[in-house]
């Protein structure tokens, strides 16, 4: 290929090269040990034929070229055939011998001779070519007696050859014919010029040099009679016409890089476009795994660095991932059947929706795929990694490919489906603004300006809102925005925050599909928000209720993982701690304030997320705060009814004739837990009145007014107190629970009970994260080393609910709590410790009365098996009781009861706390995680596995001889699985009423109900 066009980018040129000073490929070696076997080969009259052999676009003409440079003009006389001119087979004597006499000396007599010869020898051999047999062992016979019955002016064929010969053996100057591209030849031309090669052209001091593809000569060859589709046979009669075979050497890798780093640096520098150090990394990591794995010759480098500086200008340079555009510009010219698979799958193939079921859902290219799309064997594997590093979604793995798929955004990749379209589109988008002005506009904001490029913006972001094309391009507009503003300096964020809070207004309203632009506006201000210090927000900002809602949202994006738990920590930093943390502090209780101001305004009201300021202020200040100001504001005389209206919940339903919104529901329980029964009865009349009359279901869901609204709640409210007067368990909540779980096998030794079994045992463990599998020690524990992992769970166990519990039994048991000890572990996979109460009362004691409760605690960490990056916490935590050696005052009895209930049951409200103290342990899982892991917030939600066990039966050890009972039968364990987040008292209520109903237990709920809510 040719190298003069490297300077200035010229790569579509295909000239060879003509002096050993141009070559790039360090032939120089083999160009001069070619050129002394042809002066061996020229000392001799004997024709030979060389053929240089080498696959297409491996510079094999230029090497000849270097070859005929280095050889002695004064010696050598060199012709070229051009196998592309011949028309047909008569045409390949008459170019041949015309070659050889072009390539004589014209002015020496034995020249002139010789010439004259060629000429007379030239005019018979024509029409005797296509007499000329294949070659074989009866080939000379055979030509020799067709040609005999071929006279000139009574002179044969044979007698001319001879005279030919004579006079090229007085000349005695050796003559190099080249015939080059002999792989681009038809199967009738390529027998012609081996024909005339082999026979006709056999003249003494006339010697070839053939250039082809070996395999190529073959596979034509096949499909002649010669070989008739026989491999071996067109082997055999090559190595009959070609004497002496030279390889072409191929380019080594270091050559090829240099070929193609120039190549992308000169493509890039017209382009005026750069790479980061990551976009390097990764193009060295697609040029060794890909591109030059099946890009081994200059001229296909060559081809590909055209396409890349014809259409990296077209797209542009600053608006694509360089390294992507490559990649995909090399598919597209290399294995054009996959490149129109891809394009016709662009779509799902960067669709995020579809991740969290890849498998059922991606497009296949598999090796087997990319086989039936004409990609060849040997290079489908290279190819199928190639495409999972463009398009992650192709990956197996779920996690993985959601991981890498969020990575990617903004960074302008081809995954990205804001950008997809411009590597598919090979030329600028004229309806979308460039990254390039973008990025200027950005600037601009932040450098309290607004120019041409603003402008640009801002009518980009004011789409025809009943358009979805229109609004799906402000969309994307808004996202990459977001993007190219990660580079902004915290008060240059601040700068653009005030921009980006005008534009909802525009932007806000449902479009086509019911959802507008304005959700990506909430992204950029997420990712402002993330950055910015200095100039605090707009006072207008936190005092608008149409800013509010993108104002929680973006805070909520902007906010580490797990979000809930930093917006927690940062709501409860001094005020001037951070940027952020003022911001969140400020908007959170504007929210507050709305959400009474909003109740107050009644059915005047706009309408306005309020249930959402509710949930965003739970995340922040927790459940028990956000009851307790509810609860405080109801004393204050906030509308029941209204603020139940507020918690309505709202769906968006798509029909056949659009998008409508309707009431979907309302949590009566949960409204019921928040506000109190007793303080819901007291409102009875105002409840009436909101209601009117009315049941829940005979009102029109479609009408969301707050008016509407109001009456559904306060009628669902109503229909909840008439149903708790006869059956109060309607009224106890019912935390969600897990059927599949993976504590089915996680039975641990807590407590030594030194061979006695416990009357009644307690048991909780804390699963973090919620999951379908406990913590493996495959991949060791996590956390400080062992010594200081015992302190931590020892000084956590202390101060955890089950202790305290234990600790307030000293006065009416009297007990006195044994200090907690570990008693196993196993590095930093797990560690279990114990604990008990002991006797007070002095004396001989047996074993069980001296020691009368155990506690015991399991701590286990390590990772979960199917995902082996994912951290795991498994906290248990059980507490037992040898209540048949107590008395009714739970001291020491002298002799064991035989009595059910045992004198020193349980209280059913004692066995309340008892429980609510065990499930308040979630709490100590979750600090322990903190204290383990100071880099990591502990996960929002849990699993919690709650069981009871006891030897004589439910009756023995709680006192519930008030309730009735159907049947007798004795059931010893009783358990439950919940999804935990908050509110223990409502798992250990709702554990409570399941246990008694299990055990046959009638009319308990209103007691339970009794302890979970009681009056004020």
């Amino acid at each position: 290929m040719a190298v003069s066009g490297l300077p200035d980018g010229s790569w579509w040129v295909d000239d060879p090269i003509d002096e050993p000073g141009e070559d790039l490929f360090g032939r120089g070696p083999f160009v001069s040990r070619a050129v002394a076997l042809l002066d061996q080969i020229g000392s001799r009259p004997s024709s030979t034929v060389v053929g240089l052999v080498g696959p297409w676009g491996s510079g094999k003409t230029s090497t000849i070229r270097m070859i005929v440079a280095n050889l002695n003009p004064d010696r050598w006389g060199v012709t070229w055939i051009n196998p592309w001119a011949l028309s047909g087979p008569d045409a390949v004597v008459t170019e041949l011998l015309g070659a050889i006499r072009a390539a004589v000396p014209e002015k020496a007599s034995a020249g002139t001779r010789v010439r004259q010869q060629l000429s007379r020898y030239g005019a018979l051999a024509t029409p005797a070519l296509s007499m000329v047999p294949v070659v074989g062992s009866a080939a000379t016979a055979m030509a020799n007696e067709a040609i005999q019955r071929l006279t000139d002016q009574g002179t044969t064929l044979g007698e001319q050859a001879d005279q030919v010969r004579d006079a090229l053996l007085a000349l005695a100057r050796p003559t190099l014919v080249v015939i080059d591209d002999v792989d681009r030849l038809q199967p009738e031309q390529l027998l012609a010029v081996f024909r005339a090669v082999r026979v006709l052209g056999r003249l003494p001091h006339v010697h070839y040099v053939l250039a082809y593809d070996q395999q190529t000569v073959l596979d034509v060859l096949s499909t002649t009679p010669i070989a008739d589709k026989h491999g071996a046979r067109a082997v055999a009669f090559l190595e009959k016409i070609v004497t002496l075979r030279l390889e072409q050497p191929p380019v080594r890798l270091e050559h090829a890089e240099s070929l193609f780093n120039t190549g992308c640096a000169g493509a890039l520098g017209r382009a005026s476009a750069s790479l980061s150090e990551d976009a390097q990394r990764r193009l060295v990591e697609e040029r060794e795994a890909l591109l030059l794995r099946v890009l081994t010759e200059p001229r296909s480098v060559a081809r590909l660095l055209t396409q890349v500086d014809i259409y990296l200008p077209l797209v542009g340079a600053s608006e694509v991932d360089f390294v992507d555009f490559i990649t995909l510009t090399f598919l597209r010219i290399t294995y054009p059947r996959l490149y129109q698979a891809i394009a016709m799958h662009r779509t799902a193939l960067v669709d995020a929706t579809e991740i969290a079921e890849p498998s059922r859902r991606r497009p296949e290219f598999d090796e087997e795929a990319l086989a039936q799309l004409d990609v060849p064997a040997a290079h489908t594997g290279r190819v199928a990694d190639a495409l999972q590093r463009l398009f992650p979604r192709l990956t197996t793995d779920p996690v993985r490919s959601t991981v890498a798929q969020h990575r990617r955004r903004g960074q302008r990749r081809v995954s990205d489906p804001d950008y997809t379209e411009r590597y598919f589109a090979l030329t600028s988008i004229i309806d979308e603004i460039s990254d390039g002005s973008l990025a200027q506009a950005i600037r601009e904001l932040a450098d309290g300006r607004r120019g041409v490029a603003t402008e640009d913006l801002t009518a980009a972001l004011r789409p025809d809102l009943t358009d979805a094309q229109a609004c799906s391009r402000a969309a994307r507009t808004l996202r990459r925005a977001a993007s190219l503003s990660a580079e902004l300096s915290g008060s240059e964020a601040a700068a653009v925050i005030p921009y980006v809070l005008d534009q909802f207004d525009h932007l806000r309203g449902p479009a086509a599909g019911g959802f507008g632009p304005d959700e990506e506006a909430t992204v950029w201000l997420a990712a402002l928000l993330q950055q910015a210090d200095g100039k605090p927000l707009p006072p207008t900002a936190l005092g608008d209720p149409g800013l509010l809602p993108y104002l929680l949202n973006a805070i909520r994006m902007a906010v580490p993982e797990p979000a809930d738990a930093t917006i927690a920590n940062l709501a409860a930093q001094p005020p001037g701690s951070s940027w952020l943390a003022d911001v969140v502090q400020a908007t959170y209780e504007a929210a507050w304030a709305r959400v009474q101001e909003h109740t107050c305004l009644g059915d005047t009201a706009p309408i306005e997320p309020v249930s959402l300021y509710i949930s965003r202020l739970e995340s922040a200040f927790g459940d028990a705060d956000v009851d307790r100001r509810i609860t405080a504001a109801v004393n204050d005389g906030l509308p029941v009814a209204d603020l139940a209206a507020r918690l309505v919940d709202i769906e968006v339903a798509f029909t056949s004739t659009g998008t409508h919104t309707r009431i979907s529901g309302f949590d009566k329980a949960a409204f019921l837990g928040r506000i109190g029964r007793h303080r819901i009865s007291a409102a009875r009349a105002q409840l009436d009145s909101a209601a009117a009359g009315t049941r829940p279901g005979a009102l029109d869901r479609a009408d969301v007014s707050w008016a509407n609204r109001r009456r559904f709640a306060a009628s669902a409210l109503i229909e909840a107190l008439d149903a708790g007067i006869t059956e109060p368990g309607r009224l106890l909540p019912a935390p969600p629970e897990e059927q599949r779980h993976p504590f089915t096998n996680h039975r641990p030794s807590l407590m030594n009970d030194g061979g006695e079994p416990l009357d009644l045992t307690l048991q909780v463990a804390v699963l973090l994260p919620a999951g379908d599998e406990t913590p493996t020690g495959a991949h060791n524990g996590w956390g400080p080393p062992a010594g200081t992992r015992e302190e931590i769970l020892l000084a956590a166990m202390r101060s955890a609910p089950i202790s305290g519990w234990l600790r307030a039994r000293h006065s009416d048991w009297g007990i006195a709590a044994e200090p907690w000890a570990i008693s196993d572990a196993n590095g930093r996979h797990y560690t279990t410790a114990q604990s008990g109460a002991r006797a007070a009362t002095p004396g001989a004691l047996g074993m069980r009365q001296a020691l009368p409760v155990r506690v015991g605690a399991q701590l286990i960490t390590g990772h979960a098996a199917q995902s082996p990056s994912q951290q795991s916490l498994l906290l248990t935590v059980g507490i037992g009781f040898h209540l048949a050696e107590l008395d009714e005052r739970h001291r020491p009895a002298e002799a064991r009861a035989r009595v059910v209930p045992l004198p020193a049951a349980f209280t059913l409200h004692g066995l309340f706390e008892l429980t609510d103290a065990l499930v308040r342990c979630a709490q100590t899982a979750k600090a322990l995680w903190m204290q383990l892991d100071d880099q990591s917030p502990p996960p929002e939600t849990a699993l919690l596995h709650l069981s009871l066990t006891t030897a004589e039966g439910l009756p023995a050890v709680v006192d519930l001889s008030i309730y009735p009972r159907r049947g007798t039968a004795v059931r010893n364990q009783y358990f439950k699985v919940y999804q935990y987040r908050s509110g223990s008292r409502d798992i250990a209520a709702a554990a409570l009423r399941d246990w008694l109903s299990e055990a046959g237990y009638r009319h308990h709920e209103q007691a339970i109900l009794d302890m979970w809510d009681p009056a004020p």
